[in-house]
Parts: C-alpha cells; sequence; structure tokens
C-alpha cells in the first residue's frame, strides 16, 4: 500500500484497537512481579511520552537510531523499519521478512506501522511534518540532535535510546571508548585544512563547522578551508572553482546517490577534472571518497559515529 498523507481515521482507530487488545493483560501475566509494570519517561520535539520498562515492539523509523540499537544488540526489540530506504550494509540483517516493511524514511506506510502494533515509534525529521499523525499510533520520540553541540547532543539521544532498550551500561561504555579514540584523531589533524562536500549528482554543497558533517571540524580537529560556509541543512553551494580556491589539505566527499541508489561512480564522475586535479588534496592523495552510507543515513547512530571515525583517521597522514 502506498504512503497516504491523511491516515483514515477509521483504518488507524482499528489498528490501535488491535494493538490495544493484544496487549490486554492476560490472568497469567497478571501475575508477574510489579517489575514488570515500570515505566520509563522521554521528552523529544514529539512531546512527552512513557514507556514499558521492558518494552519489546519498537518501529524505528530513524536509519541512525536503528544503527545504535544495532550497536548496542538490542535487534530483537525492532519490529518494524522503512526498508523501501536502501539499508547500509551493516544493517541487511533487517532486510529479513520478520521485520515489517514501513515504506521510506521520507513517506512512511501509517497503517503498517499501526499494524507492527508497536509500544514505542522512534522518528525524526525527514518526516517531522507527520509527527502529529505517528503520535497518534504509539508513543512516539523524536530522535534530534543539536548540530551547534554535535557530541553532547548526540550522546544524550544514545543514551536515551540504551536506556529504552535496556543497554544503557554498555552504552557509556561504547561512548567512552569513541571519546578516546576522538582525542587521538585530534593531535593528528591540528594544522590540518578541510573541505566537506556533497555530491547530488552534478551538484556540489560545502559544510563547514556547526552542519549536519560538521563533525570533521567540531569532533575531530581539521581547520575549516572556509571558515565562513553558511549552515544549512542542504549545504552551501558551491563550484569546481571555489574548491581550487579554497584549496584544502584534504578533501572529503560524500556521495548522496551512493547512499541512497547502486550508482557508487557519481561523485567521481563530477569531481574527475582538470581543475580539482591540479588541487593540493588530489596531488597528495588526500580526495577522500566517504562511505556514504554512513555519513549520509548513519551519522548519528552510535556504530556509525564509530564507523566515520575509524575512516577519517585511517585517511590521515
Amino acid at each position: 500500500m502506498r504512503f497516504k498523507k491523511t491516515l483514515p481515521v477509521m483504518m488507524l482507530s482499528v489498528a490501535l484497537a488491535a494493538c490495544g487488545n493484544s496487549n490486554t493483560p492476560s490472568a497469567n501475566q497478571n501475575s508477574h512481579t510489579a517489575a514488570t509494570h515500570e515505566t520509563l519517561n522521554f521528552n523529544s520535539k514529539a512531546g512527552q511520552i512513557t514507556i514499558p520498562a521492558n518494552l519489546s515492539r519498537i518501529a524505528v523509523l530513524d536509519t541512525s537510531a536503528l544503527n545504535t540499537i544495532h550497536a548496542l544488540g538490542a535487534d530483537d526489540k525492532v519490529v518494524a523499519l522503512p526498508k523501501g530506504t536502501l539499508l547500509p550494509k551493516v544493517l541487511q540483517n533487517f532486510s529479513e521478512g520478520k521485520y515489517l516493511d514501513v515504506g521510506t524514511v521520507k513517506e512512511p506506510n501509517l497503517e503498517k506501522i499501526a499494524a507492527s502494533q508497536p509500544e514505542l515509534i522512534l522518528m525524526s525529521g525527514r518526516m517531522e511534518n507527520l509527527v502529529g499523525q505517528i503520535k497518534q499510533i504509539a508513543p512516539t520520540y523524536f530522535v534530534d540532535v543539536d548540530y551547534n553541540d554535535q557530541f553532547n547532543s548526540f550522546k544524550q539521544q544514545t543514551l536515551n535510546i540504551a536506556e529504552m532498550v535496556g543497554k544503557k551500561s554498555e552504552a557509556e561504555q561504547q561512548l567512552q571508548s569513541l571519546e578516546k579514540d576522538i582525542a587521538t584523531l585530534k593531535d593528528k589533524t591540528k594544522g590540518k585544512t578541510a573541505l566537506v562536500i556533497l555530491v547530488n549528482n552534478s551538484k556540489i554543497a560545502a559544510y563547514g563547522p556547526g552542519s549536519r558533517f560538521g563533525n570533521i571540524h567540531d569532533l575531530y580537529g581539521f581547520t575549516p578551508a572556509d571558515p565562513s560556509i553558511k549552515v544549512g541543512l542542504h549545504g552551501m553551494s558551491v563550484s569546481h572553482e571555489f574548491i581550487a580556491q579554497k584549496n584544502p589539505d584534504y578533501l572529503f566527499v560524500i556521495d548522496r546517490g551512493a547512499a541512497i541508489t547502486e550508482n557508487q561512480e557519481g561523485a567521481k564522475r563530477v569531481l574527475n577534472n582538470k581543475i580539482i586535479n591540479e588541487s593540493k588534496a588530489a596531488k597528495n592523495g588526500n580526495i577522500v571518497y566517504l562511505d556514504s552510507s554512513n555519513w549520509y543515513l548513519m551519522n548519528n547512530g552510535l556504530d556509525g559515529m564509530k564507523t566515520m571515525l575509524k575512516e577519517v583517521a585511517d585517511a590521515v597522514k
């Protein structure tokens, strides 16, 4: 069934009723200890929610959140996800039939989400316009990272998700290790300039500090080749000549097409010209084509953050 912007009230009510009926305690369930009925409270852009402390059914509509759950070893909590958006290799196990397909990260199928009978829904900005409708289905948490304080914001989101799936201590250990690795990388990047670009078909956009890809500067310590790049969701439109003029030590490239399609060579074709090939980064072998599925789809996931850091660390000479 294709995505519909307006969910029929009757269909949603039926799905919610089914969910409610399936969770009605039986006589045996009533004999469980009080711990079974403990709850947790969280607040996000979607509002305040209360969820079971031992929940077992999560519809995960955000790829970074799915990546974090996977990194914490809590795959068994997931019941539904948007498989219509290409899954990164590390998340390919979620393509199995036991996980219900609920559309794409931009166009989720609300009826199917309801049919999965989730106790919790994790969503993000790609479907922000639907938050009101999604909240009608089940308690909804909006995963949102503040790029003005990216790492602290990322840590808090990670710990919140970890608490939801009962893996907080595991998350704390992984975050501590990540912080140590970031400090090590910063020692290697001192005095090195960098420019981060996203290639989308033939268009090129640059991203600086405080942006969605600003961790190159904000976390890893590279000096911006141009500190005046405007912050925006879609970056600042630039040209080949702009890249040559800024002439960074390192040019980090994210290929949007490679993240969401099978085409893995689009960015290389766009950048393979005399202007770019004469740049300092090209001559020194420092044009780094990043794993775009990590950077575009999982840049705020726990495993994604670790993988991105390693990728950059391996590229720094």
